[in-house]
C-alpha cells in the first residue's frame, strides 16, 4: 500500500503544469462552495435567531386559542405557582411574559394603529437588548407608566420624549383600553416593523391598560440548549393545564419561515452542485490524459503480469491525491475568512438595507462556522474525483495491449 501511494504521488507530478491547473480549480471552486454555503446557512441561522429571541421563543405558553386569534380574549391566567416554576427552570436562559394589544396611536391629528407589547423592562432586554437600541430619552422601568415609541412612529406622529400619547383599543372580555402615557424613550431596531408599529409599555401598565390583571398573552422561553426542546415541552405539559393552554415549540411557530428556508436551500444546493460539476469535468479531463499518456507504460505493465485492478487501484489514487490536496488547501484558505466574517458581519447599506428591514430581518451578511458544512466540502470533492475515475478505469479495462506496445494505437 505504502508503494503505491509514494508512486501516485509521483505520477501526479509528471506534468507539474497540468496538475497545478486542476489544483487551482479545486481550491477556487472549494474557496467558492465553502464561502457561499457558509453565507447561506448563516442567515439562515440569523433568521431563526432573530425570530426566536426577539419574537417566539424556543417554546411559548399560550391560551389554546391564541395562536390562530390573537386577542386579549384568548390570553392566558400567569399565576405565581407557574412564575416559581421557570424561575427554577435552570434550562432556561431567560423567560418573558408579554402582553400582545393592537391600538390606535394618536396625538394631535396624527393617528396609527400599532401593537401594544406588555413587557418586563429587564427581561426583554435580555431578549432584544432594548436598553442599547434607545437613541432619545431613557429606558423604561417596571413601575413606569410611560410607553417607548420606535424612532419612525414617533417621526409620524411628531412627538419627542416628554410628549403624551393616547391610547385608545379594546381590553379583556371586550372593554375598552383607554389611557394617555408620556413618551419616555425613542429606540431605533433595525427591523423596520418593530420602529413603524411596536409600543412597548411596562407590563403592569399594559395588564391595567388592558384590564388583565394577572394575565398574560403569552410566555416565551429562551433555552440555554436547544437540543433541550423536547426535554421541556414534555415538562411543561406536566405541569400546566393543557386543557385550556398549550404548549408550543419554535418549528411550530415559524413555518413560514422554515418553508422559505427549505425552498432557498434547495436552490442554493443546486448551485454549488453546478460548480461541482464544473470541476468535476476538469478532474475527469486531467484524470483521462494521465491515462491516455500512460497507456503504453499500463500496456506493458499488464503485459508482464501487473492484474488490472491495481492499475486501476492507482489511478484511483492519483485521483484522489489530486482532490484532497486541492480540497485541503481550499479549506485551508476558506477558514480564516470565514471566520473572520463570522466575527464581523458584513453590513447591508443604502436601499438593500432597507429591504432586509422590510423583510424585519436585520441589514447584515452573517455567515456559518459550522465544522459541518466545511468537512462536506472535502468529502464532495473526494466523492467527485472518484466518479471522474470510472471512465478512465473502463478505458483501462478496454486496452489493446499487443497494438498498443507495438504503437499502432
Amino acid at each position: 500500500m505504502k508503494s503505491k501511494l509514494v508512486l501516485a504521488w509521483r505520477n501526479i507530478w509528471r506534468n507539474k503544469k497540468r496538475t497545478y491547473i486542476t489544483l487551482a480549480s479545486i481550491i477556487f471552486a472549494v474557496i467558492i462552495a465553502t464561502f457561499m454555503r457558509g453565507l447561506q446557512l448563516g442567515s439562515y441561522d440569523k433568521m431563526l435567531y432573530d425570530a426566536i429571541r426577539s419574537s417566539t421563543g424556543h417554546i411559548a405558553l399560550m391560551d389554546k386559542s391564541f395562536w390562530d386569534d390573537k386577542t386579549m380574549d384568548n390570553s392566558m391566567e400567569f399565576s405565581q405557582d407557574l412564575e416559581q416554576v421557570l424561575d427554577q427552570d435552570q434550562s432556561l436562559e431567560f423567560w418573558v411574559p408579554e402582553i400582545l394589544g393592537g391600538c390606535l396611536i394618536s396625538v394631535g391629528n396624527n393617528t396609527r394603529g400599532v401593537v401594544v407589547q406588555g413587557v418586563d423592562p429587564e427581561k426583554k432586554d435580555a431578549q432584544i437588548r432594548l436598553r442599547e437600541k434607545v437613541i432619545e430619552g431613557s429606558y423604561f422601568e417596571s413601575e413606569d407608566q410611560a410607553v417607548m415609541l420606535g424612532k419612525d412612529l414617533a417621526s409620524f406622529l411628531k412627538v419627542g420624549v416628554g410628549d403624551t400619547v393616547v391610547l385608545l383599543g379594546q381590553g379583556y372580555m371586550g372593554m375598552t383600553a383607554a389611557g394617555t402615557y408620556p413618551v419616555k424613550g425613542i429606540y431605533d431596531h433595525p427591523m423596520a416593523d418593530f420602529n413603524r408599529r411596536l409600543v412597548f409599555m411596562p407590563l403592569a401598565a399594559a395588564q391595567y391598560l388592558f384590564f388583565m390583571e394577572d394575565r398574560v398573552s403569552t410566555v416565551n422561553l429562551v433555552l440555554k440548549d436547544q437540543g433541550d426542546i423536547r426535554q421541556e415541552t414534555a415538562l411543561y405539559r406536566s405541569r400546566i393545564d393543557t386543557t385550556t393552554t398549550e404548549v408550543r415549540n419554535w418549528e411550530s411557530m415559524n413555518r413560514d419561515m422554515l418553508s422559505a428556508i427549505e425552498s432557498d436551500n434547495f436552490f442554493g444546493k443546486i448551485m454549488i452542485g453546478v460548480l461541482y460539476m464544473v470541476i468535476g469535468f476538469g478532474i475527469f479531463g486531467t484524470i483521462l490524459m494521465m491515462t491516455m499518456e500512460r497507456k503504453r507504460e499500463f500496456s506493458i505493465m499488464m503485459a508482464i503480469g501487473m492484474q488490472d485492478y491495481k492499475l486501476i487501484t492507482q489511478v484511483i489514487f492519483e485521483s484522489v491525491f489530486i482532490a484532497a490536496i486541492g480540497a485541503i488547501i481550499g479549506l485551508i484558505i476558506s477558514f480564516p475568512v470565514v471566520y473572520f466574517y463570522s466575527l464581523n458581519p458584513i453590513p447591508i447599506t443604502g436601499e438593500n438595507a432597507q429591504i432586509y428591514r422590510d423583510l424585519n430581518m436585520e441589514p447584515v451578511l452573517s455567515i456559518s462556522t459550522k465544522p459541518g458544512y466545511m468537512v462536506a466540502q472535502f468529502g464532495i470533492v473526494l466523492i467527485i474525483s472518484i466518479i471522474a475515475s470510472i471512465f478512465p478505469m473502463y478505458n483501462i479495462m478496454k486496452f489493446d495491449i499487443v497494438n498498443i506496445i507495438r504503437g499502432r494505437q
